[in-house]
Order: structure tokens, then C-alpha cells, then sequence
């Protein structure tokens, strides 16, 4: 706001003739302090743009009508547009392989651009605050899409020049008395195109911030509640920044962790380790695997990487991702084991077919009709021995898909363990005592497979006579398989049902058991000799 002396300096009048022409409307005054009127520099401007031709419209109203070459622009909005098309391309030069699609969407949207700016300044200050509003929004959306935002003031920029070129030409070709109305427009289409430029920019760069701070939350989400462990090191060396997944990770408290050195956090375990943590150290970045001890001293296997925090080029610090891989690394070592067992269960019959094959193969004319009959029967124990490995495989996939199918109904315990001795190889040390009528809630085939797999480990891993018992109990029936071997070391007890552990019978013993409701418990032997396997299963209903 300028006062009526300094808006006479603008306006280069003496003082009394600014008053003369506030007081007679022609120009606008913007306040009055009592001391006398005064201006907005917008207004004065426009009074000047109204009045630049020497003074012989010095007297034009501010309320001069324009609105004939209104009328006539917004008559050539789709010229302007194509023109617009041509001043973009000479400063854009991808815009030569612009498909002729493209090329008329960029016309479309440059005839709705000169309509807005058109109908914006016909309405003048009548402007509302929803106009400006949706510029906002186009601006955001332009933000939000990716445009940038220099192609956005240059096209503004364009379609500004072309507005007033335009508007130049009709003015010119309808004669001099046409110049009172085009000055008139030129101080309404500059204030428009302010408008519409600053709400555009307004949108933009909110949106741009929004869509930052947006970003920066979930990030900073994302890193808390990660699962893995986060990190960042300032330039020393030092911890600036630990998630809590490190923190848990680590055995150590936030508190415990600002400024510590990863040496401190992370006690590597042998040599190579230590080698690999001294990697993290260096400058760029670093892929590592090691072991290492937590604070209460419990062994984990960490995979970490590293990379540097660059400001200005420089590096400022390093972040760092921890993963810890201990359980995925005990998972790989037992899914080798379990191969390694199987394949050891597979050896011994294929071995002993291979060997009986090769001697019929080569002696089949001097043998005796009984010894080829044994040899047959030898071929037969150790196919079904395979085939039994091959069931159990297939039953331990099943369980662990989540996929396995049981028809419960009552089961005589007698006829499942008679059907389980029958498919092993040598049962001639089992002895079995097992009342008649005892029934179970079970299904008949899985059944037979828990006491093939306890039986059969009973003989491997322990000694005879091996003892199959059952019984009544208040809650159910328990089957139990003793043997008399040394017993089950007391580290591996722990173990001894997991997948590798002493075997897949096993294992498959305890998921068939639970699957039918039942449970799988050892026990050692009478004075710490031999092992005793107890399986618990439900009664059938009684109706």
C-alpha cells in the first residue's frame, strides 16, 4: 500500500490531481487513515497500463468494458492452443517424435488452459476462492504425477505471452478505439495469470512437501517396526541409531547401544568372523555373514550389509542392515542331515537288490531252486524295505504341507502291531505283549507305521529284546516299545523327535501320533539302561 504523496511519485502528478482522480472513480482507493487516501501499487499499475499511450486516455473510467475482445479471444482459444503447440516444441525437443495423438492432447489441453485464463479474467476480482481452490488441486495432482515443475511455468509462461500478443493483434485490426479496452484486459489478464500461476505453484509445492513428509513417516514406520535390525554409524565409526530389532537382536538396551562400536556390539567367533566385522568398517560398502556371542552369551550367525550415507558427495556415515540367520542356517544344516539319513536308509536295500541281482544274473544256471527262492524272498524284505522309506517320506511331506487325510475309526493295537512286525526285515527280537480286544482311536494304516518306525529304531539304535506293551489307562490306552540298548545320551534327548534327530520313524511317530490326538514321550530304562518309547492314544466313543 502506497500513501497519496508516494502515490503521486508513482504516478509522477502532483498530489492534488491523484486526489481529483480517486475522488472522481478513477482510481481506486485501496484504505483511508484518516491522514488521507491510499493505494494499492496493483492499482496504480493498472492505472498506468490504461494510460500508457500519452495521456489522451487519461480520463477512461476503471470500469471501461472489455468484453467484445473477451468474446474475440476466447473465439481463437483453439488457435492459440496450436501456436502454443509450436513456441513449446522449439524449447522442448522430444517433443519432434510426439505421436500425432499426443500432439492433439497437448492442443486439447492448451485450448482448456486459455478458456480458464479467459474466464478468470472476464470474472476479475469476483474470482471465489473455489476457482482458486481447484488450480491448487491441479497443481498437487501435477505434483503428484511427477511432472516438474519448470514445464509447468513455462507452459503458464507461453500461454501468459500468447494471451497478450493476441489480444495486441485484434485490438490493432479493430483500430485505435479499441485501445481503451485492451488496456483495460492487459490489467485484468497479468493479475489473472498472477492468480492462476501462484495457485498452481501453491498446490505443487504442497503437494511436493506433503508427499515428503509422507514418505519421510513411512519410512521412519517402516524402519521401527522392521524386522530387521537397522542401523547407522557417523563418520568415527559409532552407533548413532539402532532400531529396537537390533536392540532384541543384540541383547542390548537402546541406551546400551548409542555410541558403541560394532566390535562392542557384535563379539565375532573365530578368525574369519572377526575378519568379516572388520569389513564393516572400511569405507564402501559390505556384504558379510559371521558368528558371534550376545551379551548373555548366546551363540548367533548375523548376515549384514552396509552401505554409506552420502551428503554433498562426501560420505557422512554408514547404514547398516541386520539380519539374524541362525535359525535359517540350523534349517539348511537339518535339511542336509535329513537328506544325508535318507539317503543312508536308501544305500543298504539297494545295495543288497544290487548284489543279489548280479549273483543271479551271473549264477542263475548253478543255483538250487531253493536258494533262488531265498534270494527272492532277500529281493522282496529289501524292496519292501524301500518301499517303506518311500511311505515314510511321503507321510513326513504330508504332515508338514498341512495336508495329511486320517480316517479315525476303532483299531485293534494287536492287528497294528502283528502288520507292523510283518514288514520288517528281521522281528525275530520283539516280543509282544498285547492284549486281545484292545482297540484305539486311530487310523489303522498310520498306526502300523508308529510301530514300525519305534520298533525299527529300537533295533537300530538300541538292542534286544525289544518289548511291545500295551495297556488300559484312566485316560486312553498307551502303547510302549523298550528295548535294551545304552539309552539316549542326555544332550540328545532334546532333539531326539525333530526331523534329523535319531531317524525318521521318529519323527514321522510323533506328527502321525498328534495328528490322531494322541502324543509320542521317551523315557529312559531302569537304572539308565535302554530306552523306553511311550505312545498315548485316545479310547474309541462308547455308544
Amino acid at each position: 500500500m502506497l500513501d497519496l504523496a508516494e502515490s503521486a511519485d508513482l504516478l509522477r502528478l502532483p498530489v492534488e490531481a491523484v486526489r481529483a482522480l480517486a475522488t472522481a472513480g478513477y482510481l481506486k482507493v485501496s484504505g483511508d487513515d484518516g491522514t488521507g487516501p491510499s493505494f494499492s501499487v496493483s492499482d496504480l499499475k493498472g492505472f498506468l497500463a490504461r494510460n500508457a499511450d500519452g495521456g489522451s486516455a487519461l480520463l477512461v473510467p476503471d470500469d471501461a468494458d472489455p468484453t467484445e475482445l473477451l468474446e474475440a479471444l476466447e473465439g481463437r482459444s483453439a488457435e492459440m492452443a496450436r501456436r502454443a503447440l509450436d513456441i513449446f516444441g522449439q524449447g522442448t525437443p522430444e517433443t519432434a517424435i510426439w505421436t500425432a495423438e499426443e500432439q492433439q492432447r497437448f492442443v486439447d489441453q492448451s485450448t482448456a488452459r486459455f478458456e480458464a485464463i479467459l474466464a478468470v479474467t472476464r470474472a476479475g476480482k469476483a474470482v471465489d476462492e473455489t476457482l482458486v481452490g481447484d488450480l491448487r488441486d491441479v497443481g498437487a495432482s501435477a505434483a503428484w504425477a511427477g511432472s516438474p515443475l519448470p514445464e509447468l511455468l513455462v507452459v503458464l509462461r507461453i500461454s501468459r505471452d500468447l494471451v497478450v500478443q493476441t489480444s495486441v493483434e485484434i485490438a490493432e485490426a479493430r483500430g485505435r478505439g479499441s485501445s481503451q479496452a485492451l488496456a483495460l484486459l492487459l490489467t485484468r489478464v497479468l493479475p489473472a495469470m498472477d492468480r492462476l500461476t501462484d495457485a498452481l505453484a501453491q498446490g505443487y509445492w504442497a503437494a511436493v512437501i506433503g508427499r515428503e513428509e509422507t514418505d519421510r513417516a513411512r519410512y521412519e514406520h517402516l524402519v521401527e517396526q522392521s524386522s530387521d535390525g537397522i542401523y547407522e554409524l557417523d563418520v568415527t565409526g559409532r552407533l548413532s541409531y539402532a532400531n529396537p530389532s537390533l536392540s532384541a537382536m543384540v541383547g542390548q538396551s537402546p541406551l546400551e547401544l548409542e555410541g558403541a562400536r560394532l566390535e562392542h556390539i557384535f563379539q565375532a567367533l573365530g578368525d574369519q568372523s572377526a575378519d568379516a566385522l572388520a569389513r564393516l568398517d572400511a569405507e564402501g560398502e559390505a556384504d558379510v555373514t559371521f558368528e558371534a556371542l550376545r551379551a548373555d552369551g548366546v551363540r548367533r550367525e548375523f548376515h549384514v550389509v552396509t552401505f554409506p550415507r552420502l551428503a554433498d558427495g562426501a560420505i557422512v556415515g554408514y547404514q547398516g542392515v541386520v539380519q539374524d540367520v541362525t535359525a535359517l542356517r540350523e534349517a539348511e544344516r537339518a535339511r542336509h542331515e535329513f537328506l544325508a539319513m535318507v539317503t543312508q536308509d536308501l544305500r543298504s536295500p539297494i545295495t543288497t537288490i544290487l548284489g543279489l541281482g548280479v549273483t543271479l544274473e551271473a549264477y542263475a544256471g548253478e543255483l538250487s531252486t531253493e536258494r533262488i527262492r531265498r534270494t527272492g524272498a532277500s529281493i522282496r524284505r529289501q524292496a519292501e524295505r524301500i518301499s517303506r522309506v518311500a511311505d515314510d517320506l511321503y507321510e513326513v511331506s504330508r504332515l508338514e504341507s498341512h495336508s495329511l487325510r486320517l480316517t479315525l475309526r476303532p483299531t485293534d493295537v494287536a492287528g497294528a502291531v502283528d502288520a507292523a512286525l510283518s514288514a520288517l526285515e528281521d522281528p525275530s527280537g520283539v516280543e509282544v505283549e498285547v492284549p486281545d480286544g484292545l482297540e484305539v482311536l486311530a487310523d489303522a494304516r498310520r498306526l502300523e507305521l508308529i510301530v514300525a518306525g519305534l520298533v525299527e529304531n529300537a533295533l537300530t539304535h538300541g538292542a534286544p529284546p525289544v518289548i511291545v506293551e500295551a495297556w488300559d489307562e484312566p485316560e486312553g490306552v498307551d502303547l510302549v516299545v523298550t528295548d535294551a540298548g545304552p539309552g539316549v545320551a542326555p544332550a540328545a534327548v532334546p532333539s531326539l523327535f525333530t526331523r534329523p534327530g535319531s531317524g525318521i520313524g521318529l519323527y514321522l511317530a510323533r506328527g502321525l501320533a498328534e495328528a490322531m490326538g494322541g502324543r509320542v514321550a521317551y523315557e529312559p530304562g531302569p537304572g539308565g539302561r535302554g530306552s523306553t518309547f511311550r505312545v498315548h492314544l485316545r479310547r474309541p466313543p462308547v455308544r
